[in-house]
């Protein structure tokens, strides 16, 4: 953090733009669009590529160090497609201009980042500052495939294909597939909440409790999903497991003790 008020004190009093292909760090880079970044860390790996899935770290602040958001808080790397608008502008540029293993810090300003009206607790016209690091590049996530073959027939959902597809991954390691336990609880919850099929979500939330058997989140989601489906019992099942692995799971606690009274 200190570094980062640093950086942010340079550029404000007027820190001289640099345009170079190497930096050193604490070197300040502003690209045409003004957007400005500082390395922190110099990878050595891969330069980022257009349209794969990029995997990051990234903590954001506002100017006066307030954080806003941390993936690292979360303890999970957030994963965007490169250039397809998937993030803010300033995002989509300046993570293009690194490669697996930088780690920098971006200052967005306002109309890179969230614009005038800003967006949730972003205030309007807010520049916006990001400690970014670049985990990993991979061609596609589990849950892009998943999607693509779910959503061929918004009718009869391929749940069948998609568990075939699944496991022959599985059996390969999921070779160049980025996997993640949250990624397959979004979709689920899609098809539970939005699309309103809790007989196709059962399946994609067993699925995510087969890959991630030691997490309470999976089963809390399954019994869910189980619940919507009108499948009492196993409701009850998966809650009672949830709450094996995390006996803090108050939604669990609360969701048994209602459905025990029914």
């Amino acid at each position: 953090m200190i570094k980062t008020a640093i950086v942010v004190l340079m550029i404000i009093i007027g820190y001289p733009t640099i345009n170079q292909a190497q930096v050193n760090d604490n070197d300040t880079l502003t690209t045409d669009s003004g957007l400005k970044y500082v390395y922190i860390h110099h990878g050595t790996g891969e330069i980022t590529k257009m349209h794969r899935l990029i995997l990051v770290h990234y903590t954001g602040t506002f100017l006066d160090g307030k954080k806003f958001d941390s993936s690292r808080d979360r303890n999970t790397p957030f994963s965007f497609i490169l250039g397809e608008k998937q993030v803010i502008k300033g995002w989509d540029e300046g993570i293009s201009l690194l490669r697996i293993g930088d780690r920098v810090t971006f200052i967005v300003p306002y109309q890179l980042a969230y614009g005038e009206k800003g967006r949730g607790m972003i205030p309007p016209k807010s520049t916006l500052v990001f400690d970014v690091e670049v985990l990993d590049m991979k061609e596609k996530s589990l849950g892009m495939i998943v999607k693509d073959i779910l959503y061929q027939d918004t009718v009869n959902f391929k749940i069948d294909k998609v568990i075939e597809v699944v496991r022959n991954l599985q059996s390969q390691n999921f070779n160049n597939v980025y996997v993640s336990e949250s990624e397959l609880n979004i979709i689920g919850y899609t098809l539970l909440t939005k699309v309103h099929r809790p007989d196709v979500a059962v399946e994609i939330m067993k699925l995510n409790v087969e890959l991630y058997p030691d997490s309470a989140n999976s089963y809390d989601s399954l019994a869910e999903a189980y619940m919507e489906n009108g499948n009492k019992e196993l409701a009850i099942f998966n809650y009672e497991k949830s709450l094996k692995l995390d006996p803090k799971n108050t939604n669990a606690e609360e969701m048994l003790v209602k459905l025990k009274q029914k």
